[in-house]
């Protein structure tokens, strides 16, 4: 008879026990900002769904948060997290997304750090398929959603009313936020509405405000003991001691030997697996779609509005689309091109800088598929955060000349 372990189980009860009892204040010094390094490329949703170390990550002027979903996990020897560990190790990259993680994910997470967002340099990565006709559907916002941020967010009261008001009324679209009766009620409170004042006083006193602790403090031991480390990281010296155009061409030469048996120039491996068994069916399938419309406009617009609100200094990169490919399936050019001047418009109408990457849907090697960047893409993607950060003349077509020492 197989002998039973009680270690894991007492462990679990001691974990317990410390959550409820120990003060917040005497776990909060455990996370340091060596601990938001450690974590900076695990892509662990403890982390990005958490607070504890993003505060880490606000306050650090040398921690670089990057905002974006899915091809933040892209790595190759150019992913940002490799391109400036070699080159420039000052500053760290510290990745926050993943497939699903869009403009409204990214409020929540910024709105629970607001008091820290003042002058802080931040990255974003806007992708095109955010902006379907349905923008953040349930199927996606739902395990990126994090109750802790939501909760913070709606207790929150230097966030200003007009932005909060447009988020609030935004997440009860989703039933997992207007099925939470306490969070539910919690947000309708900061609107000002009126509840029933047994539930309000149970909701505010008897729930909110242990629960919020019971979960900060766990918050603060899952960032601490979280097992999952970096994404292992190299220190390529190719990236040292070369202009950005030898980059490119470095870029250029691995690109051609991944990809080669299609003419999207799509990694072989990838387009094996995931197109060339389908390709026939594919032609035109895309003739009506467009980025025109989509409730992520109205997502971002609240990013934007938060960010402005706070003082903070992002800079958003507009990633575009494969052309070749998408040229195939039928998504139209000219609705390709209304999507990225719409969206870099509404950017720099609040102020603030994007680095518009449209004009590359025809490079080779610029995508490792459809649409996520590989070799050449991050290349363009780290010299405009190279310019941002050491707040370099503005990248353009000609800066491909500067030098990385």
């Amino acid at each position: 008879m197989k002998k039973t372990t009680f270690g894991p189980m007492f462990l679990a009860v001691i974990v317990v026990i410390l959550i409820i009892t120990i003060p917040k204040q005497w776990l909060t010094p455990l996370v340091t900002n060596r601990t938001a390094r450690h974590q900076s490329s695990s892509l662990s949703p403890a982390i990005f769904q958490g607070i504890t170390v993003q505060k880490q990550v606000m306050k650090d002027p040398t921690i670089i948060p990057i905002y974006g979903s899915s091809e933040l996990s892209r790595f190759d020897q150019f992913h940002p997290s490799n391109f400036f560990k070699a080159y420039d190790p000052k500053y760290t990259p510290f990745l926050i997304g993943r497939g699903g993680t869009q403009s409204l994910i990214h409020f929540l997470s910024l709105s629970a750090n607001y008091s820290s967002l003042k002058g802080k340099k931040i990255i974003f990565i806007i992708s095109p398929q955010w902006f379907n006709k349905r923008g953040l559907d349930e199927q996606r916002f739902d395990p990126n959603f994090s109750k802790l941020q939501a909760i913070e967010f709606a207790k929150n009261n230097k966030i200003p009313m007009d932005i909060k008001e447009r988020a609030i009324n935004r997440l009860l679209d989703y039933t997992i936020v207007r099925n939470d009766k306490m969070l539910a009620t919690l947000m309708r409170q900061a609107l000002g509405m009126k509840t029933e004042k047994l539930t309000n006083k149970l909701i505010t006193n008897n729930l909110v405000n242990p629960y919020l602790s019971i979960i900060n403090k766990q918050d603060v031991l899952t960032s601490k003991f979280n097992f999952i480390s970096n994404i292992k990281i190299n220190n390529y010296s190719t990236s040292k001691n070369k202009s950005y155009k030898e980059l490119m061409a470095i870029a250029e030469k691995e690109g051609k030997k991944t990809a080669t048996n299609n003419p999207f120039y799509i990694r072989n491996s990838i387009y094996t697996l995931h197109f060339a068994n389908k390709i026939s069916q594919l032609k035109n399938s895309r003739s009506t779609a467009s980025y025109k419309e989509s409730p992520e406009y109205k997502d971002l617009q609240l990013e934007l509005d938060l960010l402005k609100s706070a003082g903070a200094k992002p800079l958003f990169i507009s990633i575009p689309v494969n052309g070749y490919f998408y040229d195939y399936v039928g998504f139209k050019k000219e609705e390709r091109t209304l999507y990225y001047k719409k969206v870099s418009k509404e950017i720099r109408d609040s102020g603030f800088e994007v680095e518009d990457l449209s004009n590359h849907e025809y490079d080779k090697y610029f995508f490792r598929d459809s649409l996520h960047l590989s070799l050449k893409g991050w290349v363009y993607v780290d010299q405009a955060m190279e310019s941002f950060l050491h707040n370099k003349e503005k990248v353009n077509k000609n800066s491909q000349n500067l030098v990385v020492n």
